[in-house]
């Protein structure tokens, strides 16, 4: 995918929205200008949005902040109702003319959210306009947040729980009656163990988490490990024989894949088919992964760093602890990594972790934390959606 049209220095991420079953119902797009300032009054972000944002949200709706000059010079016309909610926060200025502006867009089919508004404040008009109402649950004791639910619930919105950062926010939300959550929570461990003790049924997955990356690993070993389970050679054929590879001729064996493919591709379809292998974690997880190896390899081969591999499981192994349930350091120990990859797991230190670090800012919408990354020939904002898509082909295919 091209985006090379879209303002090059509008840089655009996206944020998973979910119901209490952990499916993504949505994305908020996260959008800003590189040099820190809001891009939300730009024509760039109409261009943006259309070209880019667009795809980002692979089919969901997408949550689209908007300002007052992007409502009143018309842009917020130019996203299609159909795919887009249209995002009001506190930093609105909403004067009549806005207000007018909303009650038409809304009375056309728009359908709106209000995020974190203060109770008392001007946006309290747009309540009963509102579809989705986000509450930062990071304002409130839990005692007032009860009372702030009832109180926004006689409006009859959805009700959605934001900066649901932990597993502990997590099960006051739902405790709560919150509709629909937002946050990093799936990021995190639900229970980090100090005994170094993993769950029996992730256990075989680390074993082979730890085969697949031994350093002394070759094709004839490879083979082995990868033959010796059903599950994993089953899936790895089918997924090598999908339309992702387009292969001149179907792939019968292990060893036909390793022929085709190399062995460092297929130790690196392998690890991923075998982290992605959680009914236990949200789809969003694997994602994570996906979207943050692919993009640290692409950055990887941007800088002309070597090992552009190594950067792609660093990427992938940085939701390891959360896949597991177990903390950073005890899982490292039991997984045969190199050890810059390990130090940019645990510290961000190197390469790899610097680079680690600043796609973990990017996905999270830290935009200011990218001042240290050297400039890419090619827009962070399409070497991002790029990363997403190439996750969303990939994973598709997995399924």
């Amino acid at each position: 995918m091209s985006t090379t049209s879209a303002a090059t220095d509008v840089l655009i991420a996206r944020q998973p929205v979910y119901d209490l079953a952990l499916r993504v119902v949505a994305y908020e797009l996260v959008i800003q200008r590189r040099d820190g300032s809001s891009a939300a009054a730009e024509a760039e972000t109409s261009s943006t949005i259309s070209e880019i944002g667009l795809n980002l949200v692979a089919g969901h709706p997408a949550y689209v902040p908007v300002s007052r000059a992007f409502l009143l010079e018309g842009y917020a016309t130019t996203v299609p109702s159909e795919r887009a909610f249209l995002e009001v926060g506190p930093d609105l200025q909403l004067d009549r003319a806005a207000q007018a502006t909303i009650e038409e867009l809304v009375a056309a089919g728009y359908r709106l959210v209000l995020v974190d508004i203060e109770p008392g404040s001007d946006a309290e008009k747009l309540l009963p306009l509102a579809h989705v109402v986000g509450v930062d649950i990071r304002r409130f004791e839990s005692g007032l947040l009860k009372g702030e639910l009832a109180r926004l619930r006689k409006y009859g919105a959805t009700l959605l729980a934001r900066g649901v950062e932990t597993h502990d926010d997590l099960e006051l939300c739902q405790s709560l009656g919150f509709d629909l959550l937002q946050g990093y929570f799936f990021c995190t461990p639900r229970v980090v163990s100090e005994s170094g003790v993993v769950h029996v049924n992730k256990l075989a997955r680390l074993q082979m988490l730890g085969e697949l990356q031994r350093s002394d690993i070759d094709f004839d070993s490879l083979q082995e490990i990868i033959s010796r389970d059903v599950a994993l050679s089953y899936n790895l054929l089918r997924f090598i024989n999908s339309a992702f590879f387009a292969l001149p001729r179907r792939v019968e064996s292990i060893r036909d894949a390793l022929v085709l493919l190399g062995l460092m591709n297929v130790r690196k379809w392998a690890t991923l088919m075998t982290l992605a292998d959680a009914d236990d974690k949200p789809q969003e997880l694997v994602v994570t992964a996906v979207v943050r190896a692919r993009m640290c390899e692409m950055l990887a081969r941007s800088y002309q760093h070597k090992d552009a591999e190594g950067f792609f499981t660093a990427g992938l192994f940085s939701v390891v602890d959360a896949m597991m349930d177990t903390s950073m350091v005890e899982l490292l120990a039991q997984l045969p990594l190199s050890r810059e990859i390990i130090e940019a797991l645990l510290n961000y230190e190197g390469q790899k972790g610097r680079i680690l670090r600043a796609v973990i800012a990017y996905e999270r919408g830290a935009f200011g934390e990218l001042g240290e990354l050297p400039p890419t020939r090619t827009p962070l904002a399409d070497v991002y959606s790029e990363a997403v898509q190439w996750a969303t082909e990939t994973l598709g295919t997995l399924t």
